[in-house]
């Protein structure tokens, strides 16, 4: 004779595990061409705006907002954002806004450089002017149609300038900030 014993199975589903979410570790660059009045007023309010946005998005981190004054050719004389890349390099930083491309440079080597580097680290970027992120697909072609451009007024811009000075320069005119120079006073062309 045979027994058949049958047992009812209870099934209890495991309990999810919590994930608890972490905040995305953001920081902002910011950079003005002069130290102008009107320029620094500028940056003030960048990094103003930069920093109430950041700080109040529960799910950032803040960061930190970088900055420089000066020109966007020329990123080797950039501390503030040379600082902001050796963080993102470290892996502190997992996103950075900014307010265009031409923020961070008007040199495409420049541009370009940084962000595959940022990539390379996983570190996303967002340009809010372009409304662009890094982490998309064709961010790279846009950024070095964008950066090439900037870079193009940039260069026209100078040679305007220096067209200018040297139109003064036929007719007489030289402006210095300085009254004595080299060992020449300013003559006020009203005295």
């Amino acid at each position: 004779m045979s027994y058949f014993c049958f047992m009812e199975v209870i099934l209890i589903p495991a309990k999810p595990k919590e994930v608890k979410k972490q905040k995305l570790r953001v920081a902002a660059y910011c950079r003005v061409s002069s130290a102008d009045p009107e320029q620094i007023a500028s940056l003030e309010s960048q990094v103003y705006y930069y920093e109430r946005k950041i700080k109040s998005n529960k799910s950032w981190l803040y960061r930190g907002v970088y900055y420089d004054v000066g020109s966007g050719l020329r990123t080797e004389q950039r501390k503030g954002l040379a600082k902001m890349l050796r963080q993102a390099e470290k892996g502190k930083i997992d996103l950075i806004l900014t307010k265009s491309i031409s923020r961070l440079a008007r040199n495409t080597v420049d541009v370009l450089e940084a962000t595959r580097m940022l990539k390379d680290k996983g570190v996303d970027m967002f340009f809010e002017n372009e409304n662009l992120k890094l982490s998309d697909q064709q961010t790279e072609f846009v950024l070095t149609v964008i950066s090439a451009v900037a870079q193009e007024e940039s260069r026209n811009i100078s040679e305007n300038i220096k067209w200018g000075y040297q139109r003064k320069f036929e007719r007489g005119e030289i402006q210095t900030k300085y009254k004595n120079f080299m060992g020449y006073t300013e003559k006020s062309a009203n005295k």
